[in-house]
């Protein structure tokens, strides 16, 4: 995977999850502000933000970049 793509996959992985933390401390501390009378949507909302983020950060982490080689370390 190209290095700017690993990067802007770990941005937006983070940027989700620094917005389901808020979505969830909003959620938990003022109930029914966000998503009006759905108080439990929000925290289902926040894991599922939370997840996908999650999924996104090992997905970039985890695949082969272009550059290398693969296999194992003493492989030639």
């Amino acid at each position: 995977m190209d290095p700017a793509v690993r990067f802007w996959l770990l941005i937006l992985a983070l940027a989700g999850t620094i917005s389901a933390a808020i979505l969830l401390v909003v959620s938990a501390f003022l109930p029914g502000s966000i998503l009006g009378t759905a108080d439990s949507v929000g925290y289902v909302v926040s894991v599922f933000v939370a997840l996908i983020s999650l999924g996104l950060l090992v997905w970039s982490l985890t695949a082969k970049s272009d550059g290398q080689s693969g296999g194992s370390p003493g492989a030639r």
